[in-house]
């Protein structure tokens, strides 16, 4: 016959080996319960998309302010931990064909980790807590007009490509000798991968349709010059 104190034994023992469990495996259940969530948000409006001055470089080695309209994606932390050196990888980009349905990979961009907003210098941003959010750049547009002016990496010819339309610049950490990050007008595909030290890699894909037309008005450029939005 099973007594009270059987019983009492049998439970203290089932508790000693939960805890036994838990002690052991505690960290992969911290993890579990606990981790960053790495998403990303953009709208063609400010702030995510804003126009500033820039003071451009020129091949003389002089500055030159030049009208620039930056835009930048949202990386925020749907998690409940705090996201540990975090970056942004521009993987793909692929370019939309006649047909303007199909899209074709773009050969000579140079995949490439992008740029943090006002902080430059390092690839790794040290962190993001939990419902936060900070900025990354994705490319920037300046003025056809200024542009011309000798400015230094950031103007390009194409065959057919009128001079005064205006080119995509992606803001890649480095910025290769054959202008690999520079391109004409057209609408884009450009996959990024968001990753961190403590969170699962997730990929992001933007659509980038820029026109050629410049506007120095920023609600009308950020609508009939260019437009940017997730579309998986």
């Amino acid at each position: 016959m099973i007594t009270i104190a059987d019983w009492i034994v049998a439970a203290g023992t089932v508790v000693m080996a939960i805890v036994a469990i838990v002690a052991i495996f505690q960290d992969k259940i911290r993890v579990w319960l606990t981790h960053p969530k790495l998403e990303g948000a953009i709208a063609t409006t400010s702030p995510d998309c804003i126009k500033i001055t820039l003071l451009a470089k020129t091949l003389q080695q002089e500055k030159v302010p030049v009208d620039t309209y930056y835009l930048r994606i949202r990386i925020k932390n749907e998690g409940n931990e705090k996201a540990e050196n975090v970056e942004v990888f521009a993987a793909e980009l692929s370019k939309r064909q006649a047909d303007g349905v199909t899209f074709k990979r773009v050969d000579d961009f140079e995949p490439m980790n992008l740029v943090w907003t006002n902080f430059g210098g390092t690839i790794f941003f040290p962190a993001i807590s939990p419902r936060m959010y900070k900025f990354c750049d994705i490319a920037h547009i300046m003025n056809p007009a200024q542009r011309a002016n000798n400015i230094y990496a950031e103007d390009k010819h194409w065959p057919g490509i009128p001079l005064e339309k205006t080119i995509l610049s992606f803001d890649t950490f480095v910025k290769p000798h054959t202008l690999s990050y520079l391109h004409p007008f057209g609408t884009y595909r450009l996959v990024i991968v968001v990753a961190a030290t403590n969170a699962k890699p997730g990929t992001i894909t933007l659509e980038i349709a820029l026109t050629g037309d410049w506007y120095d008005d920023a609600s009308r450029m950020l609508g009939e010059g260019v437009t940017i939005r997730v579309v998986k």
